[in-house]
């Protein structure tokens, strides 16, 4: 299985275990227009140049609001590193550009939302840090769409015919982490059909791009509560046609992975990760120096490549892991705030360039950093009472940490010597101690508590609302008693 929750950076050069295309690529030469500012419409793709440091050029156009907006700006001559402003009708800056994140151009600007009223929008084109130079402006808009809303719980079965329209679909994030999937059952090239499905948050910033043809499951993990989301259906092949199918639940109501064998929730997935077979052949192993990793694997007779990818304990994509190497072995430095998001499965599988040639091999290695330290932490002692009078219920107590601003208490389920992440839980900086109910499933009689204090209470994650500054963490176990046939989250 593939997960891909968040974008990354190399190219669609073989069928790879993450397929991503720039939604807005480089426009073909004879379609750009030399501008030096002015007016533009949506689909336009303009020629232009900011010839001095602190110049700037503004292009403007009429928006109406709920329209889904696009601007991707790169580099075409000079130094220039492209800077896009967004501003309103009634003169307010609404949106900066940030890097574009489906693309390898590390000088591509982007920008993507929807637009909350109608009138003239100001475009502004600038460099960042006074560079200069010639740029290529690709700028998409579309008004306001009619789209089916998903219920939760419910699949939806998409038929995609070939050269098909957009088909455009909608869902609210609940109370609860919320599971996207994506399953693709019908037999294409490399092995899948390749449907193409674009995922947009509830501001319209496009958050995921996922391509068929090399698995038959996606899935990606949102916060909860973290608003409308837009999913717009197509086909990356016009001459292929197929069905897929939609699903978004709570992540401990959904299924487990196709041909997985497994029940259960989202967690299950890194099982099966992949298309391939677990062999003795690859046998991944690793070294760390510090937050850099060092993976080595044996070489397969006949692979022309392997793809390299390492997921968290939920079943999330690092999304900047995944990659194609044609030689074994990869570098892998990790952010000091994933660390929350461990343990981490890598896994390694090997393909082939050759269709008459199959390859069906994978293999996976577990990386823990736990009990790392940092020079201002030498570690968290952490320990544990189980509450007698509550049913699998503890308090966690731990040692405080100079500068903490949050801790992050993570439980996981001990498994076959493996972990399973169940919860994750942010506590404030002057807190030592958390009474854990409800976070002990029945499935499982090993936990480990893991706390892990940061320097800053916010800023980190994908949403922004994660604990950043890793400074040092700790861990200890409990055991509890099975409680028979009652099942966690049951009435």
């Amino acid at each position: 299985m593939r997960r891909r929750t968040v974008p990354h950076q190399f190219a669609r050069l073989v069928p790879i275990l993450i397929l991503m295309a720039c939604l807005i690529g480089l426009p073909s030469f004879p379609k750009l227009q030399a501008q030096i500012g002015g007016t533009i419409g949506y689909g336009s793709s303009v020629y232009g140049s900011i010839s001095a440091a602190g110049q700037s050029l503004t292009y403007s156009f009429n928006g109406s609001a709920g329209d889904l907006v696009q601007a991707a700006i790169r580099n075409w001559t000079g130094t220039l590193d492209p800077r896009l402003d967004l501003t309103a009708p009634d003169g307010q800056m609404i949106l900066g550009s940030g890097i574009h994140p489906f693309s390898d151009d590390p000088l591509e600007a982007y920008l993507s939302l929807y637009l909350p009223q109608n009138g003239i929008y100001s475009l502004r084109i600038s460099g960042e840090g006074n560079t200069s130079g010639d740029f290529v402006l690709k700028f998409h808009g579309r008004g306001s769409v009619s789209a089916t809303p998903m219920i939760f719980g419910q699949i939806i079965d998409v038929n995609i015919p070939t050269a098909p329209p957009p088909q455009y679909f909608t869902f609210e994030a609940q109370d609860c982490p919320t599971v996207f999937i994506v399953t693709n059952l019908n037999d294409g090239h490399p092995f899948t059909f390749p449907f193409a499905v674009h995922l947009f948050n509830q501001i319209g910033t496009q958050i995921a791009q996922l391509y068929g043809g090399d698995a038959i499951e996606d899935r990606l993990i949102l916060a909860p509560n973290s608003g409308r989301y837009e999913v717009i259906v197509s086909s990356d092949d016009p001459q292929a046609q197929g069905i897929i199918q939609l699903l978004v639940t709570c992540q401990d109501q959904a299924p487990g992975c196709v041909g997985s064998g497994q029940a259960g929730s989202a967690d299950n997935c890194p099982l099966c990760f992949g298309d391939g077979e677990q062999c003795a052949a690859l046998d991944v192993t690793y070294t760390l120096d510090g937050l850099t990793a060092v993976f080595t694997w044996g070489e397969v007779e006949g692979a022309d490549w392997y793809i390299f990818s390492i997921i968290d304990s939920s079943g999330t994509l690092l999304g900047d892991s995944a990659r194609m190497v044609e030689t074994p072995g990869n570098t892998y430095a990790f952010n000091p705030d994933d660390l929350y998001r461990g343990p981490f499965t890598v896994i390694v599988s090997a393909g082939s360039e050759d269709e008459s040639t199959t390859i069906d091999c994978i293999d996976e290695v577990t990386l823990d950093f736990e009990g790392m330290t940092t020079d201002t932490c030498s570690g968290i002692a952490v320990g544990v009472d189980v509450v007698p009078v509550e049913p699998r219920a503890a308090v966690v107590h731990w040692s405080a940490v100079d500068g903490a601003q949050a801790y992050l208490i993570h439980v996981y389920a001990v498994d076959g010597g493996g972990l399973i992440g169940i919860r994750v839980l942010t506590v404030p900086g002057d807190a030592t101690t958390y009474h854990l109910s409800d976070v002990f499933p029945s499935d499982y009689q090993h936990f480990q508590i893991s706390v892990a204090a940061y320097s800053e209470a916010d800023g980190g994650g994908a949403w922004g609302d994660m604990p950043q500054g890793f400074l040092c963490d700790g861990s200890i176990t409990v055991e509890f008693e099975p409680l028979g046939p009652v099942h966690w989250g049951g009435d």
